[in-house]
């Protein structure tokens, strides 16, 4: 393996590689089981230290289906279904967007888009809990039910696209979910089921177009071994804290994943 094109840290930096690797897997394995998924998106950011972006893209993915399988059964019980059949129609529309303008669609406006929204999201959420405003959650979120149509139409469809391009569906998933205000136990569940599926459809896309190759798949298998530790600790945090703590913490992730994904595509 160590001497393919893509692999070649593996023989100059073995231990950088295989640390930035379980951190990659760490970060969405401790997202998805506890946080709904959005430091998930730190993961491929992560692993292209070390890894072209299609090979990394390929060794992800196996990681985010085996971790999606753990946590939708933690989970199975706890979730919105309305909500649910809503982003998953919206996302795998998404999905089928991105394979067709995968060869075409620029990664970098697309991820510079996401990044200031995520930004603007997370800053109206903390100007609101400095200011609160006349407006309770509970009216925020009858507001949002109202225009859940159109809404899942634009952040669903775009989870969709850009999970399919680069894996970073998460952000525009807890824009449209967020405000629905829903306790964190059914929150989580909802995206689990919801990235599930999504994921699910990348499969025979990302075997077209050539995403998967043994080498992929062997360097998945390693990595299979740290999902365990970052989904026991991922549910113990959502366990062990309030609704107001889980949304604070979820939107100063949304906040920080849309830095850091700004400044990477600037």
């Amino acid at each position: 393996m160590t001497s393919i094109d893509g692999f070649e840290i593996l023989v100059s930096s073995p231990v950088f590689f295989w640390v930035m690797a379980g951190l990659a897997v760490l970060a969405v394995t401790i997202s998805k089981s506890g946080f709904g998924g959005a430091l998930g998106s730190l993961s491929l950011p992560l692993l292209l230290f070390v890894l072209p972006p299609k090979i990394a893209l390929g060794v992800l993915l196996p990681l985010f289906l085996i971790t999606d399988v753990w946590v939708v059964y933690i989970w199975r019980h706890m979730l919105d279904r309305r909500i649910l059949m809503i982003m998953c129609g919206f996302g795998l529309l998404g999905q089928l967007l991105g394979w067709l303008l995968f060869d075409y669609l620029s990664d970098r406006l697309l991820t510079s888009l996401i990044g200031l929204i995520a930004i603007i999201t997370a800053m109206n959420y903390g100007w609101r809990r400095v200011r609160p405003g006349k407006r309770t959650s509970a009216e925020i979120a009858a507001l949002v039910a109202q225009r859940i149509w159109q809404r899942g139409f634009v952040w669903c469809g775009l989870s969709g696209v850009s999970s399919f391009v680069s894996l970073s569906g998460g952000i525009p998933a807890q824009i449209f979910l967020l405000p629905h205000g829903l306790v964190r136990q059914a929150f989580v569940g909802t995206l689990s089921v919801y990235f599930f599926v999504i994921n699910i459809a990348k499969i025979p896309f990302y075997m077209e177009i050539g995403i998967f190759t043994g080498e992929t798949i062997q360097i998945s298998l390693w990595l299979v071994l740290v999902i365990p530790v970052g989904v026991l600790i991922g549910r113990w945090l959502n366990q062990n804290m309030s609704d107001q703590i889980f949304y604070d913490i979820s939107h100063l992730a949304l906040l920080g994943m849309g830095g850091r994904l700004l400044f990477s595509a600037l």
